[in-house]
């Protein structure tokens, strides 16, 4: 009995770093007032954890190029989302875990600066992670990261009251984010329609097979974002966190994702992840890389001895570079002959609104057109790709240049075409409706013959939206082969063109983001959805190729565009400027990033979050 009451009071001076100047034996009388006090404690705190969801990415436009500021990429997020749930915890610990996977838990106590640090950065500084067991660098450094904005952006006595206690934490991922085949076999649509949500897989974390929706980016920035909101350093207004919290978290994840993986990369895949669609244009690298020249991944120990006092001589101050106000962060704006008028629309209209400086550019689906993904046997190393894309730049300047700027100006094209088309539906719907669902029914090599016979300005629109993708395709085949990297490799092309010129209604499609195995997109017209925010399945003909195809294993998954956000569904017809329309409209966007205010609205997250 002495020994239970020992560890009891030693928890309770764990959790409190307070003291405690009673024998094991005199606690013992205690022991019903320690019991009372700690119940009465317990229910004191908010039983509700902090839940922030992002969605995963599909570059559909702008592969290699968006490495560089000077190209814009397209970017569409998914409804297949990733979810980071902070809870309190009486131990001060921190356990994070992710429980579709064996073997995904990783612990990690903390060292807080002593109570005679009164500056923040020196507190910041001196924060300690120290790592239990096998390590997690995507975990660790989103967890030390957010940590140390916290004393920085709190002060030292506030953060210290925010980690009083520990944190448990959970993050978990949509179904369509990893392969579901079971010896090599595809799932069909309805089998895959019959899995529970957050389906756990018989494998670790490191053995699953991904499906490149960007699973790393869409977990770091989620738990950043619960983290911060969680510790009180961002704010939500009307349900949503507030402009100026997103641009903090989508700093900081930045930051956290590139230290995670060794390298400072385009960041497309975790803007998408806080912001929604856009059309993307980095930030100047050399941010991130200052700081992370300061290895502040060091503070992860495994030496529970680690002095606190051992700040480094000239403190990091994270803060002043990641704060959302730093203009930094924002794109020189390129000269207008190399912007789109996506870029000019939403700067022209919120250029007077500080708190939409950090966001990029929206650019959404129009109304109708929708994405169906697929998964594909094989797999890529993105890594290698770029490697190899990159070496062959650097070694052909000349030709790399003329061929980038050949690409970025379909990719241009891409991008003002599906503006346009945006604009035609607000212009006139029932045109709109029309021409669409004419079209959809028609394989796309079909269409010109069509426009042939009934020409009109719509038709000729979605005319140039497929002939746009058509010329990114042959791009991205060019730079392959100039390269050496398999960016669309010949058995994709075949299955590709397969679909796309058989299929029905297929706009275009193509291998997304830096190629290879992975992953292959369709756009494709959906009549049905026209005037509403509900997404449409692949379609059937579609999966009826991939079905029956032998060359390459290729399975559809569930997920498609977020339709949640698409601007202008708007019944006007008034004449009214509908330019002004959809700048409007955009600019009041909810973006990607969402807070979870009751965790039963999400199916099947309450089950996991019951879960030892």
């Amino acid at each position: 009995m002495a020994d239970m009451i020992e560890r009891f009071c030693c928890a309770r001076l764990d959790a409190t770093s307070g003291h405690i100047f009673m024998s094991a034996v005199t606690a013992e009388k205690w022991f019903p007032v320690i019991l009372i006090g700690l119940v009465l404690d317990s229910m004191a705190w908010d039983p509700a954890p902090t839940i922030v969801s992002a969605p995963g990415k599909v570059l559909i436009a702008g592969g290699y190029l968006v490495l560089d500021p000077a190209y814009p990429g397209i970017v569409l997020v998914t409804n297949a989302r990733f979810y980071a749930c902070v809870s309190k915890r009486t131990e001060s610990t921190i356990r994070v875990r992710s429980p579709q996977f064996q073997h995904a838990e990783w612990l990690y106590a903390y060292q807080l600066p002593k109570e005679d640090v009164k500056d923040a950065i020196q507190a910041a500084n001196a924060l300690r992670l120290i790592q239990c067991g096998d390590p997690n660098p995507f975990v660790a450094l989103a967890l030390l990261y957010a940590l140390h904005i916290s004393f920085e952006f709190l002060g030292p006595t506030k953060a210290r009251e925010t980690l009083s206690c520990g944190l448990d934490i959970m993050i978990i991922g949509d179904n369509d984010y990893y392969s579901r085949r079971v010896n090599g076999q595809v799932p069909t649509i309805e089998e895959l329609r019959a899995l529970e949500p957050f389906t756990s897989h018989p494998c670790t974390l490191g053995d699953v097979h991904k499906t490149g929706l960007g699973s790393s980016a869409a977990m770091t920035t989620s738990l950043v974002g619960a983290l911060l909101l969680h510790l009180g350093v961002a704010q939500v207004e009307s349900g949503q966190l507030t402009s100026t919290s997103l641009g903090l978290i989508h700093n900081v994840a930045q930051l956290a994702h590139c230290a995670a993986q060794g390298k400072v990369g385009s960041g497309f895949d975790v803007s998408a992840s806080v912001w929604g669609h856009q059309l993307y244009r980095r930030f100047d690298p050399d941010l991130i890389k200052s700081l992370i020249r300061h290895e502040i991944g060091s503070r992860i120990v495994t030496d529970q001895n680690t002095a606190v006092n051992d700040v480094t001589p000239e403190p990091l101050a994270l803060l002043p570079t990641l704060d959302a106000t730093n203009p930094l962060w924002v794109p020189a704006p390129p000269p207008s002959a190399a912007s789109t008028a996506v870029e000019g629309l939403f700067s022209l209209h919120t250029s007077d609104s500080p708190q939409y400086k950090a966001r990029p550019a929206p650019l959404s689906l129009p109304p109708g057109i929708q994405m169906c993904l697929a998964d594909v046997d094989a797999g890529s190393n993105t890594r290698t790709l770029v490697g190899k894309v990159s070496d062959w730049r650097a070694q052909h300047p000349d030709w790399a240049d003329q061929l980038y700027k050949i690409i970025a100006s379909s990719n241009q094209s891409l991008a003002d075409g599906l503006l346009q088309l945006h604009m035609a539906y607000a212009n006139d719907q029932t045109a709109y409706t029309q021409v669409l669902e004419t079209l959809s029914q028609r394989p796309s090599l079909d269409w010109d013959h069509y426009y042939e016979s009934r020409p009109s300005s719509t038709c000729a629109l979605f005319l140039e939206v497929r002939n746009a993708m058509r010329s990114i395709r042959a791009g991205m085949r060019e730079l392959g082969s100039r390269s050496g990297a398999p960016v669309e490799p010949p058995e994709m092309t075949r299955l590709l063109d397969t679909t796309i010129n058989t299929a029905p209604g297929i706009m275009g499609g193509g291998v997304p983001g830096a190629g290879g195995y992975d992953a292959l997109f369709l756009l494709f017209l959906s009549p049905s959805s026209v005037h509403t925010h509900i997404p449409a399945p692949a379609p059937q003909s579609v999966c009826d190729i991939w079905q029956t195809y032998s060359e390459l294993s290729v399975g559809p998954l569930l997920c498609s565009a977020d339709c949640s956000d698409v601007p202008c569904r708007t019944n006007k017809s008034d004449g009214s400027n509908h330019v002004t329309q959809i700048a409007q409209a955009w600019a009041q966007a909810s973006p990607a990033m969402r807070v979870v205010q009751d965790a039963s609205t999400v199916p099947g997250l309450e089950r996991w979050l019951n879960s030892a």
